[in-house]
């Protein structure tokens, strides 16, 4: 099971330039190819959909049980103790981008159908392991398989938690552009933060025109890093909650590039990620407060925040999906507009069409545009489905039995009689989407049983 994982870790399979029979870009097809060749040599039947997605089946019955997982990935980003693409074990971690999120997952998965192959079990349904090429970029493939393959009459997605997952916020993606600035456009050369809305940005950058009036401020400070020591900076961080080692200023001799860091994190729970995007903007605000950008002072004042929902106005939170997050994912200054991406999750008792107004009332100078949005999923917890799963993970662990909620999207939502079963434990920290992404190696060993169990149960009731 390490070996297969192995593989898949070693491709780098993020979203790239769409390609003939790649629709996603050469890694996540590579990806593709490198699983339905492992499921093959399984035995499974396998098949390509036209590099959008593919399968491996096990069973020979009328109607069919599925099991959804992803080979695409986020970037890795800057930071790791050891190459992200190669699968490493130390201190009984498992480590490398995707072992939880979520090529570890779906190999334990392939690794269930194939230990019941091989067990002689008869079903009565087939059991279809569908595996897409662009989850974390809208889920696309799934669209795709939607529209052109067999739906299953009940399945589950390890790409969450145990025991669980009946609720899932819903997702919106929208991007607010601040109207060209002079001030800005005078000060601030370029700005870029964010690779996805998704995910907490861990760097920001930007650069600053020798002979402006915010190069000079910084200028008459220091030319080195001790301008991050000085009496001025070192109040505007300190009344900003940040840390002086979080920037970082170089000069070259037509500019000069200020850098700030934060921690990357999921864009369900912004507030254990530290938004470097922010931290950039609000030292910027700061250094000249007397003749500031009204594009800044507005991105500050509404996203100053871990979770800025409140300073949204669009708070929102109830007891069977939890409360509406706001995540600041991608920030980019272009010819001196400006422009944010956000990532909200919302909640049963949202509604988008409401959050959007909000938000446009906020950045009431700007245009709001929606890029993407994805409604709320709610399976009730009596349901066949979520009963035998409950049944399955209790059973195999002897764990609690109850359903959680989530504000990661999942693939659950694409299908119909879906819901989000595994693969970590409570009170597991696995870093997804952040660096040194890992899953314990003695957990990852228990999954193929427990997905077993799953499948069984499944096909008892079903």
């Amino acid at each position: 099971m390490l070996n297969d994982l192995n593989k898949l870790i070693a491709v780098k399979s993020v979203m790239g330039e769409p390609e003939e029979g790649a629709p996603f870009g050469k890694g996540p097809r590579a990806a593709l190819d490198a699983f339905l060749e492992i499921a093959s040599g399984y035995g499974l039947k396998v098949k390509n959909e036209n590099g959008y997605c593919g399968w491996a089946e096990i069973g020979e019955g009328k109607d069919m049980i599925g099991i959804l997982g992803h080979l695409d990935v986020v970037p890795a980003g800057e930071g790791w103790s050891h190459n992200p693409y190669s699968l490493v074990c130390e201190n009984g971690l498992l480590m490398g981008r995707g072992v939880a999120d979520d090529k570890g997952p779906t190999v334990a998965a392939l690794h269930a159908l194939k230990q019941l192959k091989e067990s002689g079990v008869k079903l009565k349904h087939r059991v279809r392991l569908i595996v897409g090429c662009n989850e974390e970029n809208g889920s696309e493939c799934i669209e795709y398989y939607r529209e052109h393959c067999e739906i299953p009459v009940a399945s589950f997605v390890p790409d969450a938690d145990f025991p669980v997952i009946n609720s899932e916020k819903g997702i919106l993606h929208l991007t607010v552009t601040l109207p060209a600035d002079e001030i800005l456009r005078q000060n601030v050369k370029s700005l870029q933060a964010g690779m996805r809305p998704n995910i907490v940005p861990d760097l920001c950058t930007a650069e600053i025109p020798r002979g402006s009036k915010l190069y000079n401020a910084i200028a008459s400070l220091g030319r080195d890093n001790s301008v991050f020591f000085s009496p001025e900076i070192a109040a505007i961080i300190v009344n900003g909650d940040m840390r002086i080692e979080d920037f970082s200023v170089h000069f070259f001799e037509d500019k000069l590039v200020l850098e700030a860091r934060g921690v990357a994190g999921h864009a369900m729970a912004p507030e254990k990620g530290e938004n470097a995007a922010i931290k950039a903007i609000k030292l910027l605000a700061g250094l000249e407060p007397t003749e500031n950008s009204a594009a800044l002072v507005c991105a500050v004042r509404n996203l100053n925040a871990p979770n800025p929902a409140h300073l949204l106005g669009i708070d929102a939170s109830d007891e069977v999906s939890g409360n509406l997050t706001v995540n600041a994912g991608m920030m980019k200054l272009d010819n001196g507009v400006l422009s944010l991406t956000l990532d909200c999750r919302l909640p049963v008792c949202a509604n988008h069409e409401s959050t959007v107004k909000a938000i446009e009332r906020k950045f009431a100078g700007g245009k709001v545009c929606v890029d993407r949005f994805s409604p709320n999923l709610y399976v009730p917890e009596d349901s066949k489905l979520v009963s035998a799963l409950l049944d399955a993970y209790c059973e195999t662990t002897g764990g609690e039995r109850k359903c959680l909620y989530c504000g990661g999207g999942t693939y659950a939502r694409e299908l119909p009689n879906a819901v989000a079963f595994g693969p970590t434990f409570e009170n597991l920290e696995t870093n997804i989407h952040n660096i040194d992404e890992s899953f314990p190696v003695e957990l990852f060993e228990k999954l193929p049983r427990i997905y077993k169990a799953a499948i069984l149960k499944l096909d008892e009731v079903m």
